[in-house]
């Protein structure tokens, strides 16, 4: 038999992908939840950082608005004024005077604001400085950085870089050099400091420039020159960015008061390092989870594959015809159920098989002797009728050799003690039927016999070639004046025989032979069957639906009756017992 094929999802697949489909959905929801954990942690980050950086800027803006209102408050001052537009009108002690007296609110200004470096006041008319470091002393003034100043627009907010430090001049009441400067320094490191907040995140990266001067009044980057990418952004709010393939939370908050912009950016991976531990932990989890799934289908296969692959062993033996097959288990489970009920399917199947097989085997022995039965008186009616047909013509020698023909017709069809007969007695006894047509006929018809390959390895069912051969003489040549040819060729192969009986006679028309096939296709419910139709059932019978008789129509004129034997299994012999259907050689 044909091995069957194995079936492409086993056992221990089909265990892993059950497996499999139940915990990739948890896995999914499991990636999906923390997925929306990070975002919520980006978010809340972000929005953190956001705040922080508009209440950095919103702090630098108040309180250099305050600073800046001092400053207009404190340009109005009378000793100011005094010292700048009428000094020389003063005596020596209220010039002395009035210099303590501005040096103390200088002072004081200074001291008002952490982010005041100094505080002082330029006054051209004098060629003075007063600083609120100077400590009660009257420094010369500086032209450069006096005339450095007198170059910034005269607004509110107007910060001048110069020499490394951030300066508010703020004059009055125009810009011309009979006034006085009051100008506020701001001190860099000390507005540095507020940016310390963004410090707490490795690798951030945070510039504080100034929009109208294009200064840099504070920069930190923990990326390199990468950071420029960062310094450039002009636009407002939060994001993200990649800088060389590293993703970048980044936030800028631009004050349209100071025209200054603080820009922030900090590394995601940073940010969201507890979000990506866990991302590592499940990718652990995974690798743990299927090592588990792959073992705990293997412990379930060995459990369940082993007794079935048992049980399937012995379902394959009992297809082979073994049925003298037992399985036994030792554990008192469900496969000890499923083999006891096997083992008692098998004994069952034992039994009826036993009575099936003698059923089928007297069946056929009795419908093969019926057959044989209605074959002979079939013969003899039409041999008795030529012969009384040659009787009454006198024709003494023509009756003497048809006797012996029909002589050694009736003594092989009486022999009665096997079935199966030698191919060679059965070619025989058909020579003796073509001869007794032949004398019927008057020689208007001739028989002739071919045979391929070797007689002796063959045994045939008895008067299956003789059948046919009647029906070429009957009804293909019945008309036939002269020239009438049957040819009988026997072809002998190993493990199939083929006869085939062939006419010049008149031949089959369309409809008559499509109703003979279909005769020969279909079970007859008739008790009585004749001719081709016999023999076909007799070989389908004996060797089985492979095998049997086929009608042709032959080119040339005529018809071809091709008989078809396989090997297989037939009826009993003589002792009963079952034989191969017919070659008996030693291998050819």
């Amino acid at each position: 038999m044909p091995r069957e094929k194995q079936p492409r999802w086993g056992i221990y697949k089909k265990l892993v992908g059950t497996f499999l489909l139940i915990l990739i959905p948890i896995y999914a929801i499991s990636l999906w939840m923390n997925q929306q954990g990070a975002d919520v942690v980006r978010r809340e980050i972000a929005n953190s950082m956001q705040q922080k950086t508009d209440y950095v800027v919103t702090t630098l803006e108040n309180e250099i608005d305050r600073i800046t209102t001092l400053q207009q408050t404190f340009i109005n001052d009378a000793d100011l004024n005094d010292l700048s537009i009428r000094a020389a009108t003063l005596t020596d002690y209220e010039r002395t005077k009035a210099f303590k007296d501005l040096q103390a609110k200088i002072v004081m200004l200074a001291e008002s604001s952490k982010l005041i470096q100094d505080v002082f006041v330029l006054m051209p008319n004098l060629d003075k400085r007063l600083s609120a470091k100077s400590r009660f002393n009257v420094d010369s003034m500086d032209r450069g950085e006096y005339e450095s100043l007198l170059k910034a627009e005269n607004r509110i907010f107007n910060p001048v870089h110069y020499n490394g430090r951030l300066l508010l001049p703020l004059g009055y009441p125009s810009a011309t050099r009979s006034q006085y400067l009051l100008v506020i320094e701001l001190s860099v490191e000390k507005i540095s400091r507020e940016m310390d907040v963004f410090r707490s995140y490795e690798g951030n990266v945070t510039y504080l420039t100034d929009d109208h001067n294009q200064e840099t009044l504070y920069a930190h980057s923990g990326i390199g020159e990468a950071g420029g990418k960062i310094q450039a952004l002009e636009r407002d709010g939060s994001g993200e960015l990649a800088i060389d393939g590293t993703p970048y939370l980044i936030f800028v908050k631009r004050s349209d008061m100071l025209q200054w912009s603080l820009k922030t950016a900090l590394p995601e991976n940073v940010v969201l390092n507890p979000v990506y531990s866990i991302n590592r932990w499940y990718g652990y989890l995974s690798a743990v989870s299927i090592i588990i799934v792959l073992v705990a289908s293997l412990l379930i296969y060995r459990l369940i594959h082993q007794p079935l692959k048992k049980l399937v062993t012995g379902f394959r033996k009992v297809e082979q015809g073994k049925l003298d097959i037992v399985i036994e288990r030792r554990d008192h489970d469900e496969f000890a159920y499923l083999y006891t009920q096997f083992n008692r399917m098998v004994s069952k199947l034992n039994e009826l098989i036993q009575e099936v097989y003698e059923k089928t085997i007297y069946s056929q022995q009795s419908e093969l002797k019926q057959l044989q039965s209605q074959i002979n008186p079939h013969f003899l009616y039409n041999s008795l009728y030529i012969m009384y047909l040659m009787a009454d013509e006198e024709d003494y020698n023509g009756i003497r050799t048809l006797s012996k023909h029909l002589g050694d017709y009736f003594k092989f069809i009486t022999h009665n003690k096997a079935d199966m007969v030698p191919l060679e007695q059965e070619l025989n006894h058909a020579k003796v039927y073509g001869s007794i047509q032949e004398i019927r006929f008057s020689n208007r018809i001739s028989c002739e016999f071919t045979v391929e390959g070797d007689l002796s390895e063959w045994r045939v069912p008895r008067l299956i070639i003789q059948p046919v051969l009647e029906n070429a003489f009957v009804h293909a040549h019945e008309n036939t004046e002269e020239n009438g040819r049957i040819s009988v060729r026997i072809c002998c192969e190993r493990e199939c025989l083929t006869v085939t009986v062939e006419d010049n006679g008149k031949g089959i028309n369309p409809e008559r032979l499509a109703q003979v096939r279909q005769s020969l296709t279909h079970r007859r419910d008739e008790t009585e069957t004749h001719g081709i139709a016999n023999v076909h059932k007799r070989l389908a019978l004996l060797y089985g639906n492979e095998s049997g008789v086929s009608i042709d129509p032959v080119a040339t004129g005529g018809t071809a009756v091709t008989l078809r034997m396989e090997v297989g299994l037939v009826g009993t012999g003589e002792e009963g017992e079952c034989q191969l259907a017919s070659y008996t050689g030693s291998g050819r």
